[in-house]
């Protein structure tokens, strides 16, 4: 980079990081907000709307495809890192070609890649979840598919339980809602060492540092370990406070 190139860096939005994510809600509400209530000035969001509403198989395969395309205009935009977002997608395909999936694009974009999938893996193995409680927001009917997705972290599900938002609706979830089903989880499930909160599309953020402080547990959301991930990737490295140990700690 030139010395032009390093002034105009200096001066942009993004002068930090500029993180893509390819977002798989059609509609896109919680995940920015919640975004910039975290991250360091200096650091901002690229953002593509698959198009998920219902999570259709049809729209996951659609999603997936429209994801490849982001991720290569996302590196055209110079975006320092790729987040491919929505473990379903990740997984469609295979929990091995969705590790090879960012090998490849990190070979033909030259930029760094992740996924939802991989950064949920790197934040449990950076906090040491083992034995685990999950959250989700989803109908009762989602609970165990997703918290299913544990595993591919490394952990062992004691319970799971879900507040009952169809997909299209969870940005009307209510912020006590992620604290009071960690709660619920902890007095049913007490030799859970962390509370998993699937999906980085409802609010979270706020819960976090509150579940850690009352049970002395971890708490891991989606959301948190995809930021997370994406700055420390980025060289981002400030101690953040007020959403949980990950930030705080690692």
């Amino acid at each position: 980079m030139n010395q032009r190139q390093e002034s105009a860096r200096a001066d942009m939005y993004g002068s930090r990081a500029r993180i893509g994510y390819t977002s798989p809600p059609l509609t896109t509400e919680v995940f920015p907000y919640e975004f910039y209530k975290i991250v360091p000035a200096g650091v901002t969001l690229v953002v593509t709307s698959l198009a998920i509403v219902v999570r259709s198989k049809d729209e996951v395969d659609q999603s997936y495809d429209i994801s490849m395309r982001a991720a290569r205009e996302m590196a055209a935009a110079g975006c320092d890192i790729v987040v491919l977002g929505g473990v379903p997608i990740n997984l469609s395909r295979g929990a091995a070609n969705a590790e090879q999936i960012i090998l490849d694009l990190e070979a033909e974009l030259k930029v760094k890649v992740a996924t939802s999938a991989s950064a949920q893996a790197a934040a449990a193995k950076a906090l040491g979840c083992k034995k685990v409680v999950v959250a989700q927001p989803y109908e009762a009917k989602d609970t165990d598919r997703i918290a299913g997705y544990a595993t591919h972290f490394g952990c062992e599900v004691l319970g799971a339980t879900g507040w009952g938002s169809p997909f299209n609706q969870i940005g009307r979830i209510p912020r006590h809602a992620a604290i009071d089903m960690g709660r619920a989880l902890m007095k049913q499930y007490p030799d859970a060492d962390s509370i998993l909160f699937p999906s980085p599309h409802w609010p979270t953020a706020g819960a976090l540092d509150v579940l850690e402080r009352e049970f002395g547990v971890n708490c891991m959301s989606a959301h948190q370990a995809i930021v997370w991930d994406a700055l420390r990737r980025c060289g981002v490295n400030d101690r953040i406070d007020g959403f949980g140990r990950l930030f705080r700690e690692f």
